[in-house]
């Protein structure tokens, strides 16, 4: 395991030092590196998507029922016009 945590998991707290550690683990197991202009970026898009993100996490929508037919090119429908 990493400092990150198990696979697939986020790190939800800790802010700047926890999403370094999640990144960095990330590229290691890709075998990618980034400079610290591409670093930046990844911490910039972090900060300003992590709490849409954790929201959507946090809602727990599983148990919600997909729309029939639902088409993604449009917005989704009333019941009364499915």
């Amino acid at each position: 395991m990493t400092a990150a945590g198990q696979a697939g998991e986020v790190p939800d707290e800790g802010g700047a030092s926890a999403t370094k550690t999640f990144v960095s683990a990330g590229l290691d197991l890709l075998e990618l590196e980034a400079g610290d202009a591409e670093l930046a970026v990844i911490e910039a898009v972090d900060a300003l998507y992590r709490p849409l993100t954790q929201s959507l996490i946090d809602a727990e929508l599983d148990g919600i029922a997909p729309e029939p037919g639902g088409d993604m090119s449009r917005a989704p429908r009333a019941l009364e016009q499915r």
